[in-house]
């Protein structure tokens, strides 16, 4: 993966992630996957392991916070934090 991914690309390989390990095919890019309970703390780990492993980059201490994590235009707008990219 180049250091930095275009923000739709970011958008679709997050989604098809998470749509691969929970079968919801109608998945919006703001759906509260944690707070409508699609997914689990568990999940939580395995999707950091594969946004770490694809887009390259490093979770901190600091970076464990729901929020990051909560929704593919959260998990969007942390990646391109972490490359570097401007978040809109």
């Amino acid at each position: 993966m180049s250091e930095q991914t275009t923000s739709g690309k970011i958008h679709s390989q997050i989604c098809e992630y998470i749509v691969s390990h929970t079968g919801k095919t109608d998945l919006e890019f703001s759906y509260d996957i944690f707070g409508e309970g699609l997914v689990n703390s568990l999940f939580a780990i395995q999707l950091m392991t594969y946004i770490e492993n694809t887009f390259e980059i490093k979770f901190t201490m600091d970076d464990l916070d729901w929020q990051n994590l909560k929704s593919v235009n959260a998990i969007a707008d942390f990646i391109k934090l972490k490359q570097g990219q401007p978040v809109l």
